[in-house]
């Protein structure tokens, strides 16, 4: 996988291939999650 990123990478297309899709989501799901987890921590401020 590292080889095939790299050629993404060096030829400039990393959003068009397999390996950038996978990364753009895996840091779009991990932001969702962080933003969640930070609403409910930061929303109900005199929960219990």
């Amino acid at each position: 996988m590292l080889p095939l990123f790299y050629l993404a990478y060096g030829e400039g297309q990393i959003a068009s291939t397999a390996s950038g899709i996978f990364v753009s989501l895996l840091v779009f799901t991990v932001g969702c999650i962080v933003f969640i987890l930070y609403g409910y921590k930061t929303y109900p401020s005199d929960r219990a």
